[in-house]
C-alpha cells in the first residue's frame, strides 16, 4: 500500500483551485452572520449566561451544518474519474482501491480541515460572553471534526458506486441526513420503551452529551458517542472500498478484454455504391447475444425554426429537481420564523431559528446558483460557448433565451415560495375586525404593506440569485466558485444589510420623530425591506450588464472583486452626473 503518490496528485490539483482559499473566508463569514445578530440583540436574550450558551449552540449548529455539507466535496471525486476515463488508467498502475480512497479522503479532508480551523476560534466568543465553560466549548469543538470525517466518508461511499454527480450528491446527502437525524427520531419514538441511548449514534447526540450537565452525570456517554460516530465513518469507508473494488475489477476486465474477431467481408461491406445505398454497418454481438444488432437510427433533427440554445438548455438533466429543492428550502426559511413567532417563544428566535433560517437561505441560494450557472460552466468546459457566440444569435440572444427558459422553469417553484405571504395577506383581509384589536384598518394596512414588501423581496431576491449565478457561471471559472460568489453577493450581503438596517431602525426609532403618525411609523419600519429591494434591483442591473459585456468582449476573464467594485462605482458616478446635468425638455 502506497497512497502517497495519489495524495500528492490530489493536493496539487486542489492547490490550483481558488475555492481552496476562499472556503476559509466563506466559513468565517457564515459564522459571523450567526453570532453578530445575537450580540446586537443581546438585550432580548436575558442574562449574560443565557447569551453565551445561545451563542455557543448557534455557532456549533452552524459548524455542524457546514461539516455535514462537506459530503458534496467527495461525492464526485471517483465518479468524475470514471466519467473522464482516468479511472481505467489508474487500474493499470500499482495503485490499489484503498490507496485511491485514502488519497481522495486526505486531499478533501485537509482542505475541509483548514476551513474548520478558521472556524474554531469563533467558539471562544461564547466563553468570553460568559455562562459557558472552556471544557464544554472544547468538547463541542471536537464533535465538528468527527462529523466532518463522517460526511467525507459518506461522500466517498456514494461516489464509489455512481457515475453522475447529481445522483451521487443526492445519495451522499441522504446518507448524511439519515445518520445525523434518524437516531434522534428513533430515540423520540421508542426511547420510553427501550433503555438504550440510540441518539448516541448521531453527532447530535454527541453534542448533547458534551454539555456540562450530562457530561458531569455520565462522561462515558460523550466518548462512547464520539467513538460510535468514528466507527460509522470507517464503516462507510469500508463500504466504499468494497464498491470500488467491484468497479476496479470491471475496469480491469474491460482494459484486458481481447478484440473481437473480424466478421465476414460480405457482412461488413455494402452491396452497391456507397453514395446510393441505405446500408447500416452492424454492431458486434455481445457475449450473451447471438444475433447482430443494427445501429440505432440517428436522433430527429431540429426544425428549421427551432432555437438551438433553448434545445441545449432543455437537455440539462436534473435542473428542475434542483430548482424545486431550492424552493423547498426557501419555503422553510420563510415559514420557520413565522411559525416560531406564532407558536414558540419570540425571544428564542435569535438562539434557535435564526441560524437555521440563514442556513436554509444559503442552501436555497446555492441550489439556485448551481442550476442557473451550469450551462455557462459546462459550455466553457466543452467549448460550446465559443461555437454559440459565432452563430447569428449572438450574445444578446444567448442571454435572453436562457432567461426565458429559466422563467418557465421557475414559475411554479417561485409560486410555492410566495404562497405563505399571499395566504397571509388574504387571511388578514378576511379576518373579523374584532380579532384585529382597537384599530383594525391600521393593522390591515401594516400587514398588507409588510407582506407586499415580503413578496417583492422574495421575487427580486430569486431574480438577483439567477442573474448573479449566470454572471458568475461565465466569470468564476468553475462551478464551486460560481456558487460561492453567488451566495456571498446575493444572499450573505443582503442578510447582513437587513440586519444592520433593522438594528439601526430599532435604535433610532425612539429618538427620532416619536413615530406618532401611523404612516410615518409604517414607512420607518419598512425601511430595511425597502433597502433590500434597492440592493436586489441594483445587483440585477449590475449582473446583467456585466454578463452581456463579458459575452460581447469574447473570452471571459477571471472574476476580480476589486475591479467589479471600481466598475460599479464608475457606473454610479456616471449615473449621478447624468442626473445632475439632465434638464427636462
Amino acid at each position: 500500500m502506497n497512497p502517497l503518490p495519489v495524495i500528492s496528485r490530489e493536493l496539487r490539483v486542489r492547490a490550483r483551485s481558488r475555492a481552496t482559499y476562499w472556503s476559509r473566508f466563506a466559513v468565517a463569514l457564515a459564522v459571523g452572520l450567526v453570532w453578530l445578530p445575537q450580540l446586537m440583540w443581546s438585550r432580548w436574550l436575558g442574562a449574560p449566561g443565557a447569551m453565551g450558551q445561545s451563542l455557543l449552540n448557534a455557532i456549533v449548529i452552524t459548524g455542524l451544518l457546514v461539516s455535514c455539507a462537506t459530503c458534496l466535496l467527495t461525492s464526485d471525486v471517483i465518479s468524475s474519474e470514471r466519467r473522464d476515463g482516468t479511472l481505467g488508467l489508474l487500474v493499470l498502475t500499482p495503485v490499489t482501491a484503498f490507496d485511491l480512497l485514502l488519497g481522495k479522503l486526505s486531499s478533501a479532508g485537509l482542505s475541509s480541515l483548514c476551513a474548520l480551523v478558521a472556524f474554531l476560534p469563533m467558539l471562544m466568543i461564547p466563553v468570553l460572553a460568559g455562562g459557558v465553560t472552556g471544557g464544554e466549548a472544547f468538547r463541542k469543538a471536537l464533535v465538528l471534526p468527527d462529523a466532518l470525517f463522517l460526511a467525507l466518508a459518506a461522500g466517498l461511499w456514494a461516489s464509489a458506486g455512481g457515475h453522475e454527480w447529481l445522483k451521487t450528491a443526492r445519495n451522499a446527502l441522504i446518507m448524511v441526513a439519515t445518520l445525523v437525524l434518524a437516531p434522534g427520531l428513533l430515540q423520540l419514538l421508542w426511547g420510553a420503551s427501550i433503555n438504550v441511548q440510540i441518539r448516541l449514534l448521531s453527532p447530535l447526540g454527541t453534542l448533547y452529551a458534551a454539555e456540562d450537565g450530562p457530561y458531569k452525570v455520565a462522561a462515558t456517554g460523550y466518548w462512547v458517542s464520539f467513538l460510535l460516530v468514528q466507527a460509522a465513518g470507517w464503516a462507510l469507508l469500508l463500504g466504499a472500498r468494497i464498491r470500488l473494488q467491484r468497479t476496479w475489477r470491471e475496469e480491469r476486465d474491460e482494459m484486458t478484454v481481447p478484440l473481437p474477431a473480424p466478421a465476414d467481408k460480405a457482412a461488413t461491406e455494402p452491396d452497391g455504391p456507397w453514395l446510393s445505398c441505405s446500408w447500416t454497418p452492424p454492431v458486434p454481438a455481445t457475449a450473451d447475444e447471438g444475433e447482430t444488432k443494427v445501429a440505432p437510427a440517428p436522433s430527429r433533427p431540429l426544425a428549421d425554426d427551432a432555437n438551438p440554445i433553448a434545445w441545449l438548455l432543455q437537455r440539462q438533466r436534473g435542473m428542475q429537481a434542483i430548482l424545486w429543492a431550492g424552493a423547498v428550502f426557501g419555503l422553510g426559511s420563510r415559514l420557520g420564523p413565522a411559525t416560531w413567532f406564532r407558536f414558540g417563544r419570540p425571544r428564542s428566535y435569535w438562539t434557535l431559528i435564526m441560524p437555521l433560517d440563514l442556513a436554509e437561505s444559503a442552501i436555497e441560494g446555492a441550489l439556485f446558483a448551481w442550476a442557473v450557472s451550469r450551462f455557462f460552466v459546462e459550455a466553457q468546459r466543452t467549448g460550446e460557448l465559443e461555437l454559440l457566440l459565432t452563430t447569428p444569435f449572438g450574445a444578446s440572444q444567448l442571454v435572453s433565451t436562457q432567461w426565458q427558459v429559466l422563467k418557465r422553469r421557475l414559475r411554479w417553484p417561485l409560486l410555492v415560495m410566495l404562497a405563505p405571504a399571499l395566504l397571509g395577506m388574504m387571511s388578514a383581509m378576511a379576518m373579523n375586525a374584532a380579532w384585529l384589536g382597537p384599530s383594525p384598518s391600521l393593522f390591515r394596512l401594516h400587514y398588507l404593506v409588510s407582506e407586499t414588501l415580503n413578496c417583492a423581496s422574495i421575487f427580486f431576491g430569486v431574480g438577483a440569485v439567477c442573474w448573479v449565478g449566470l454572471w458568475f457561471g461565465l466569470r468564476a471559472g468553475g462551478q464551486a466558485q460560481a456558487i460561492l460568489w453567488t451566495v456571498v453577493l446575493a444572499r450573505a450581503l443582503p442578510s447582513l444589510l437587513g440586519i444592520l438596517m433593522w438594528a439601526l431602525v430599532s435604535a433610532l426609532g425612539r429618538v427620532s420623530i416619536g413615530l406618532s403618525a401611523p404612516v410615518l411609523a409604517l414607512i420607518w419600519q419598512s425601511l430595511p425591506q425597502l433597502m433590500s429591494l434597492l440592493f436586489y434591483a441594483g445587483l440585477i442591473c449590475l449582473a446583467r450588464r456585466r454578463l452581456l459585456g463579458g459575452l460581447v468582449a469574447g473570452e471571459p476573464g477571471r472574476f476580480d472583486l476589486r475591479q467589479t467594485i471600481s466598475a460599479a462605482a464608475r457606473d454610479a458616478r456616471a449615473a449621478i452626473e447624468g442626473a445632475r446635468h439632465w434638464t427636462p425638455s
